[in-house]
């Protein structure tokens, strides 16, 4: 771990900080504004969150096109390109005093944010530094973990000191000139990782029905986005993989219900969240290691399992100290989810397309993360309790991890070990 921190700080540096400056597009950033925006604009929580579905929805489909660009366009170009879009989505927030305005930008800050700054980091961990695939992508996926621990107080700050619109220009400033300066930075070299990559590609002789396969010459077999489609363990794989992305991203979006139903403090239920962040780091960190040493694909049935225990003591319980305990085991699944999604793309389905596979993977998430605030708020709206919310989203994720379990037996014999 620190050999390679030594020898490759500045691209894990670069990966970092494309995860941490993707808070604008993340939920738990977006949902601080939400009271001011729909005061603001005269929307009520069910319009604020149709729009913020509607948005999060057509990113999901312009990703199946934008992400695979991460394939065929220069990764510094690219990663410049997206930080514009995502200062855009800021400055169209700001000054959003008509609805279509508040659509468009939060569809920039989804698809520019939450969505491609995500897709570059972990395609460029994985696909450059391919021998420490695990490690290198805990090691930049930190930073979703460290804007989670530190950006909600100072957006709060930024809130009572400057007004909600001042503090959307102010990000867009800081995430502009810090961004592009540390892009043409960090990346001044990576033309010639980028040459090494291409030259250690193996020569294309068809596309395997046997994901993970090594070939005679110890070559990997590499797949595309449409022969993925027609590989069943994809579909079986995929629900668990997305499983965090929906139950946690409802529950989060629905916080506010979640506390006044349990009768929480409201301050009390935030200070959980950097305990939730360290364990979700430490979670990447081992994880990575373990990625590294046995690969993802085995890991992949396991990843829902400790947020769906939490979900069902949540289900159980009433005291502050359960919703701790959730935000704990959630955040062991964070970091299981966030170490080993990436790798997990590059073992079944190899390097050479990987942004148009991953791309696919992360309209799906978007997907979940627009479906899930619509769908527990329709169910809360009719009176279902947070209680069975949380049972039903423990039995979903069993569900899940038994399919990927189904999923892992049929590809065992093709794991790259």
């Amino acid at each position: 771990m620190f050999h390679l921190i030594r020898s490759e700080w500045k691209f894990l540096l670069f990966g970092f900080l494309m995860t941490f400056w993707s808070f604008p597009g993340q939920t738990f950033f977006i949902s601080i504004f939400s009271g001011d925006i729909r005061a603001e604009l005269n929307l009520s929580d069910g319009q604020f969150g149709g729009i913020y579905s509607l948005a999060t929805l057509m990113s999901a489909i312009v990703i199946l096109w934008s992400g695979s660009l991460i394939d065929r366009v220069d990764l510094k170009r690219f990663s410049i390109t997206v930080v514009v879009g995502l200062v855009g989505g800021c400055l169209l927030i700001a000054f959003s005093y008509q609805v279509v305005f508040l659509i468009i930008g939060i569809f920039l800050l989804r698809q520019f944010g939450q969505g491609l700054m995500c897709l570059a980091s972990s395609t460029a961990m994985v696909r450059y530094l391919t021998n420490n695939k695990g490690k290198s992508s805990a090691l930049a996926g930190m930073g979703y973990a460290f804007s989670e621990a530190v950006i909600p107080s100072v957006a709060v700050y930024l809130v009572l000191g400057f007004g909600w619109r001042e503090a959307w220009i102010i990000v867009a400033v800081v995430a502009l000139v810090a961004m592009l300066l540390s892009i043409i930075l960090l990346l001044r070299e990576h033309h010639k990782r980028h040459q090494k990559y291409l030259g250690e590609l193996p020569v294309e002789s068809g596309v395997s029905s046997d994901p993970g396969r090594i070939e005679s010459d110890g070559n990997q077999k590499q797949w595309t986005r449409a022969h993925v489609l027609t590989d069943k363990r994809f579909y079986l794989f995929l629900p668990g993989l997305m499983s965090q992305q929906l139950m946690f991203t409802g529950f989060i979006f629905h916080q506010i219900h979640l506390v006044e139903s349990k009768g929480w403090s409201l301050s009390g239920w935030a200070s959980l969240f950097a305990v939730y962040a360290m364990v979700s780091v430490g979670t990447k960190l081992l994880t990575g290691i373990i990625v590294d040493r046995y690969g993802a694909i085995r890991l992949v049935p396991f990843i829902g399992l400790p947020m769906g225990v939490g979900l069902a003591i949540l289900s159980m319980t009433q005291g502050l100290f359960w919703g701790g305990a959730f935000l704990v085991l959630t955040g062991i699944t964070v970091g299981l989810q966030g170490t080993v999604s990436a790798p997990f793309w590059a073992e079944m389905y190899g390097l050479r397309y990987l942004a148009s596979i991953k791309s696919l993977g992360a309209a799906i998430m978007v997907f979940f993360t627009a479906l899930s605030p619509v769908l527990l708020g329709v169910l809360i709206d009719f009176g279902v309790t947070i209680e069975a919310l949380a049972f039903g989203g423990a039995i979903y994720i069993l569900l899940t991890s038994i399919l990927a379990l189904y999923a892992y037996g049929l590809t065992k014999k093709s794991i790259r070990v």
